[in-house]
């Protein structure tokens, strides 16, 4: 059972299976590309519902999970044959294994081991030596970075969800739940931080079941209702009163505008009329931020009243402002602050910040063990007419084959010493 059970981990956690796996999905990555532009966007479409190759995708995690457990297995075998409570010969775990033709124990050579800097440990038939600290710790910390990583990528393929909303001051936040919560302040900042320049947070009050007061920000993403929220872009809710001389009885709605950075364009048509209204912010004075309008609150607007294909006028009112001209009427009575929000719904990306977080760790960790520390072991297990020689490195290998081979020709002229003694 012991034997069937080495076998299926180590079929199962097989180094090929990963490479086969992403060189499947380049294949038909590859296919893809010859019928559409949107290749990758169409791939994770047919992978999200298809049984099939999210099953082939999920080989590679399994594939982690299992070599998880086989380097637990091994390290667990290999301290128990340096501790000689096991029989088997493992010489898969080692580098090098000799067979030597005598089978004393010679103090000697535990003596001459001792004074290289190796710490000994004996057993009944078995002397173990070593030094360093075992990689084994980074080796499951890469290992499960890589299940976390390609679990991730899974997860988001197969079960990602998106929503967009617009954040408004003043509005209810846009949530499934109808919690009652109200998005009482957006702001933007120059930040204090290394990696962003500005500093944008949505407060957002409820009377709900999470209660009390939350900001949103853009980093790190917030969650709300299981949802990561992500701030795309920013604009303004304003209300438009408009009013034409073919059109007597005027316009009124609310309408949300994506104008920023000061420059980009957005229009608004009036419904059952020719008319459409081209909207931008102006650009600030030289030296000033470009988003200083968004920040005070403050805003201009340029605007554009087209009728068909015809420019009728153009002009510019401060917030809050009106524009009266040759019978036209454009009227902005409210202006409020709102941000283009997506709702993400993705549990693959905290598998892919964990893989981060692992890697990371293992990196830390490796460097100065590989560099001052690196793990170097011996085995000489003595039978009744032979010795057994073992010998593992993880680091520093000339410098350990040089001393195990010197115990080695130590064991073998003693061996033969001892059998001269007895002949004569």
């Amino acid at each position: 059972m012991k034997r069937l059970f080495r076998i299926v981990l180590m079929v199962g956690s097989s180094r090929v299976v990963p490479p086969l796996v992403v060189g499947f999905f380049f294949l038909l990555y590859i296919g893809v590309a010859f019928f559409t532009d949107e290749t990758l966007v169409t791939l994770i479409a047919f992978t999200r519902k298809s049984i099939v190759l999210a099953a082939i995708l999920a080989l590679i995690p399994l594939n982690r999970a299992l070599c998880l457990l086989r380097e637990t297995y091994m390290h667990l075998e290999l301290r128990r044959m340096l501790a000689g409570k096991t029989g088997d010969n493992g010489a898969e775990y080692f580098d090098e294994v000799v067979e030597l033709p005598v089978s004393s124990s010679f103090p000697e050579l535990e003596n001459r081991i001792s004074a290289m800097g190796y710490k000994i440990r004996r057993t009944e038939n078995v002397l173990a030596v070593w030094r360093g600290i075992s990689s084994y710790p980074v080796r499951m910390l890469i290992i499960a970075g890589t299940l976390c990583l390609f679990a991730g990528v899974l997860i988001t393929t197969t079960s990602r969800t998106s929503n967009r909303y617009m954040v408004i001051e003043g509005n209810p936040f846009p949530t499934s739940e109808g919690t009652g919560s109200i998005v009482e302040r957006i702001s933007l900042s120059k930040s204090t931080g290394f990696i962003l320049l500005r500093s944008l947070i949505m407060e957002v009050a409820s009377s709900g079941s999470w209660g009390g007061k939350k900001s949103f920000e853009i980093y790190p993403p917030s969650m709300f209702g299981g949802a990561f929220v992500y701030p795309r872009y920013l604009g303004f809710d304003l209300r438009l009163q408009f009013s034409a001389p073919d059109m007597p009885d005027g316009y009124e709605a609310h309408h949300s505008l994506n104008v920023y950075p000061p420059g980009k364009e957005d229009n608004e048509v009036i419904p059952g009329s020719p008319y459409r209204i081209v909207f931008s912010t102006p650009e600030p004075d030289a030296g000033s931020d470009r988003y200083i309008t968004y920040m005070t609150g403050k805003v201009p607007l340029n605007f554009k009243l087209m009728k068909g294909n015809e420019v009728v006028l153009t002009g510019s009112t401060p917030g809050e402002g009106e524009f009266v001209r040759d019978g036209y009427r454009l009227a902005f009575p409210n202006i409020r602050r709102l941000v283009v929000t997506d709702f993400i719904r993705d549990y693959g990306v905290l598998c892919l910040w964990a893989a981060g977080l692992l890697f990371a760790a293992a990196a830390i960790i490796w460097v100065p063990i590989r560099l001052l520390f690196p793990r170097r072991e011996m085995m000489f297990r003595y039978a009744p007419d032979a010795v057994w020689a073992y010998s593992r490195s993880e680091g520093g290998a000339r410098r350990h084959a040089g001393v195990f081979h010197e115990a080695l020709d130590l064991i073998d002229g003693s061996g033969k010493q001892k059998v001269e003694d007895r002949m004569s």
